[in-house]
This record gives structure tokens, C-alpha cells and sequence, in this order.
């Protein structure tokens, strides 16, 4: 067993005295790509001597996690870098009289959760992570212990903010100087729509499965080229509201936000992919159709976005149309460019703007890129086409290389 490899492996976030796990950076979540599965036949949830209940989780692979409890009714939390549940069989797994239930699945973008709900307050005493190193497989094992309501209320109102999954704020909550060149970039791309928000349709296919395969595919471009950090606002079919995007992205120290759609338009016909930064006036019918539909699309999911965007258009007529508003221009026309370069063709007019909520970001160069319309046959061939996907990344990539360098240029020159 490889020490080291726990260290990196494990997320220690409990705060229940007499429990030590080992502790990591949040952010090193993110370093563990391939998603862990729960090796049902070997997983059990037991009564133990002493009024004690043991649980054992066995895994394909080391995750991060933590565990807390709550109270009224009382439960033991545990959350996970995303676990594949399939075949999680309750009733086989919980043997335990004090365990009444468990419930399980994805609470936020990459993270899964384990709710334990009980019959009296117990709290974890022991949990460890072990790893083979052979196989790389992993268990979890958690000694839990009876506890009086006192001191269960006491521990279950202890535990991390909802944001712990992420990384923190440099400088007390500052936002970080700009040093692109001297490190990583840092592009957050953010796959539109999720979970009930499907996004447009044609064919059986849907928008949100379609981006999310895209984003992930230039995730992976970006890592690979060693001169990125790529990072996604969602990495499963999960709903996040506009907003909330925008939280994610500067939580996850973005440098640049991509925003992936592939919409559809319920009348006239476009074909092309189209870059689109924010103005408070669209540059065309299509562009305030496309911003509308968009925005719509987050009130139908149940947000209320009236009051925030009020607040955010105040914020961003002062500061992002000045230098943020210039840099997300400049990397627009890159964008442009460097698909047009891969691709062959583009648009004829392909850097279009509107009031897009999702691009409203203050402090982070932000463009939406509207990687072909589902309505028109041809561009959902593309969307479908692992080559033409391949070209459209391979312009995106050279774009960012563009700009980092011109972006970096132009930051010395105002500086001086």
C-alpha cells in the first residue's frame, strides 16, 4: 500500500473529534479523470459490538470524499468524487438495524453523495481508505458509534461550506493577477443546458448531451497539450442555472470562459458556427432570438433571474465592457479565425453579439460559441462527426495559443 498515493488520493473533510483522514487541496479532485464504480458483492453496511455500525465501500479506484452528519431527522453524509452507482443494491448492501434507509446519486457537477438515514444519532470514529497498489482498486471502511443527541446536534452543525468542492479564493477572496504565460491557463468550459434543461432537439438527439460530449473532448485537448488547466462547469447531464455558471467558473480560477452550444431555430434557417460576445444590443434578430431562448430556457428550469440580472448588467456596464469587454472581443475574433482556418469554412458574419446571461462575468473573458444549429441537417452531421468535432477543437486550441500570447502583450503594455 502506497502512502504517497493515499494522500492524493483521499479528501479528509470530517470534523467529528477522533476522526483524521488525510488531507489534500480540494482542487487535486479534479486530477482523478476516469469515473470509480461500487463493487456491490464486496460493499456491506453492518451492526457491530458496542452499538456500532461498520461500512465498507469497495471501489474500482481511490476517490476523494468526506462525511458529516445531520440532524432532524439524524444522517450521515458522505460525498464522493463522482461514483458510477450501477447495480448499487440497498437492500443487499444496508444489513444494519440502526441504518432505516440509504439514498444515493449526483448532488452537484462531479460529486456524488451517500445519505445514511437512522434510527439514533451515531458518528464516525474511525475511516480509512486503503489502496491496492496491484490492482488500484480502493475500500473505504467507516467504524460509526453510538452518540447522544447533545452531542450529534452539537457535531452535525460543524461541517464545510456547500462550496469545499472547490477551489478557494486566493489573497482573501481577491481576485488573482493575471499571469498567463508564466503558468497554465486556466479555460473553463461550460457545456449548456443539463438535467432538465435539454436545450434544443432534432432527431432524437439533444443539445446538452451533444455539448457535453464536445466539452469534454476539448478538455481533453487542453490537458494534453501541457499549457492548459481545463476544467468543466458540469461534467455529467446535470442542471445548473446561469449564474451558478458563472460561480463555478470564477470558484475554479477561470481565465477564460467557453460557453458550448449547438441550438436550433424554431423559424428561418442558419448553418455555421458562431462566436458571440456580450453587448447590451444584439448585433442581429438571430443573436437577441439566441440570447432570449437561452435565458428562457433557465426560467423554465425554475430560476427567477429578474433580480440577478439586474444586479449583474449594473456591474457589468462599469467594469467588463471596458478592459474585460475588449479582451473577450479579441479572443472572439481569434476564435474566429482559428476555426475557420481548421474547419475550411464559416459563417459569413460568425462573430455576432447579445445580452447572454451566461456571459456576464465581470472579471473573466467570456464568449459563447454556438458550435453549428441542430435545425439545420448538415450542421447536426457535424455535431455527430468525430473528425469535423476534432477540427472545430484543433481551431479553438490554436485560437487560445493566439491570444494567451497578444492577451499577455497587451496587459504589459497597459501596465507600463
Amino acid at each position: 500500500m502506497s502512502s504517497g498515493f493515499i494522500r492524493q488520493a483521499v479528501l479528509g473533510a470530517t470534523l467529528f473529534a477522533g476522526v483524521v483522514l488525510a488531507g489534500v487541496h480540494p482542487v487535486l479532485a479534479q486530477d482523478l479523470q476516469a469515473l470509480a464504480r461500487v463493487d456491490v458483492s464486496r460493499s456491506t453496511i453492518k451492526d457491530g459490538s458496542g452499538d456500532t455500525v461498520n461500512l465498507r465501500l469497495q471501489l474500482s479506484q481511490p476517490v476523494p470524499y468526506r462525511v458529516f452528519a445531520l440532524n432532524d431527522p439524524p444522517r450521515i453524509v458522505f460525498d464522493f468524487k463522482e461514483i458510477d452507482w450501477s447495480g448499487f443494491e440497498p437492500g443487499h448492501v444496508d444489513q444494519s438495524d440502526v441504518v432505516k434507509g440509504l439514498r444515493y446519486g449526483i448532488f452537484r457537477p462531479g460529486w456524488s453523495r451517500l445519505v445514511l438515514d437512522l434510527a439514533y444519532p451515531i458518528l464516525p470514529q474511525k475511516a480509512e481508505m486503503r489502496v491496492d497498489d496491484v490492482r488500484g482498486t480502493a475500500v473505504l471502511d467507516v467504524r460509526m458509534a453510538s452518540a447522544g443527541q447533545e452531542e450529534f446536534a452539537l457535531k452535525s452543525a460543524k461541517r464545510e461550506e456547500d462550496g469545499w468542492a472547490l477551489p478557494k479564493p486566493t489573497e482573501a477572496g481577491k481576485p488573482k493577477q493575471r499571469q498567463l504565460g508564466d503558468r497554465p491557463v486556466v479555460v473553463v468550459i461550460d457545456p449548456g443546458h443539463g438535467g432538465v434543461d435539454g436545450g434544443a432537439e432534432r432527431d432524437g438527439y439533444e443539445e446538452k448531451d451533444l455539448v457535453l460530449q464536445f466539452a469534454r473532448e476539448l478538455q481533453e485537448a487542453f490537458i494534453r497539450t501541457g499549457r492548459f488547466q481545463a476544467k468543466l462547469t458540469r461534467s455529467e447531464d446535470v442542471f445548473l442555472s446561469l449564474p451558478d455558471r458563472i460561480s463555478v467558473a470564477r470558484a475554479l480560477g477561470a481565465d477564460v470562459f467557453l460557453s458550448i452550444h449547438a441550438d436550433a431555430l424554431a423559424e428561418g434557417s442558419a448553418t455555421g458556427t458562431t462566436v458571440y460576445t456580450l453587448s447590451a444590443k444584439a448585433s442581429s434578430t438571430m443573436a437577441a432570438q439566441l440570447a432570449e431562448q437561452h435565458d428562457r430556457s433557465d426560467l423554465l428550469a425554475g430560476v427567477d433571474l429578474s433580480n440577478q440580472d439586474d444586479q449583474i448588467a449594473a456591474v457589468l456596464m462599469d467594469m467588463a465592457q471596458r478592459e474585460t469587454g475588449v479582451r473577450s472581443d479579441m479572443l472572439a475574433e481569434m476564435l474566429v479565425n482559428g476555426i475557420a482556418k481548421s474547419v475550411g469554412r464559416i459563417r459569413k458574419r460568425p462573430h455576432l453579439s447579445a445580452g447572454f446571461t451566461v456571459l456576464k462575468a465581470p472579471d473573466i473573458p467570456s464568449v459563447l460559441v454556438e458550435l453549428g444549429f441542430m435545425s439545420n441537417k448538415s450542421d447536426l452531421n457535424n455535431l455527430l462527426t468525430a473528425r469535423w468535432r476534432g477540427q472545430v477543437i484543433a481551431g479553438i486550441l490554436n485560437a487560445l495559443d493566439d491570444w494567451t500570447v497578444e492577451d499577455a502583450a497587451q496587459g504589459r503594455l497597459l501596465r507600463q
